[in-house]
């Protein structure tokens, strides 16, 4: 498969790479449930740490270009929420910059 319309394609200042590690939890039954599925489940991946990095393509932004790592405080700690948080202010602050540069012109 290879995208042929070039055309067609809008270029993005900002573009996020991610990645998430997880530790794998054997589960204490292995029942499956019929109401859920059949599938057999025997462990549990549970995320606990992240990183992502933001890539600006566009030189009329500053944005500063440093990977952002997470590795889980405690066990009972939501791993996938912080991720959404700290990604989830980046953006606001990329909205921002983009609001601003966009009233300036």
């Amino acid at each position: 498969m290879k995208f042929q319309n070039l055309n067609r394609s809008m270029r993005v200042p900002f573009i996020v790479y991610a990645d998430f590690e997880s530790l794998i939890k054997p589960l204490d039954t292995c029942e499956p449930n019929p109401e859920i599925g059949y599938m057999k489940k025997y462990q549990e991946h549970k995320p606990s740490s992240f990183c992502y990095y933001i890539k600006c393509f566009d030189d009329r932004f500053f944005f500063p270009s440093k990977p952002v790592i997470y590795t889980l405080k405690s066990e009972d700690e939501d791993v996938a929420q912080k991720f959404v948080d700290m990604l989830g202010e980046d953006i606001k602050f990329i909205h921002k910059m983009l609001k601003n540069r966009k009233n300036n012109t």
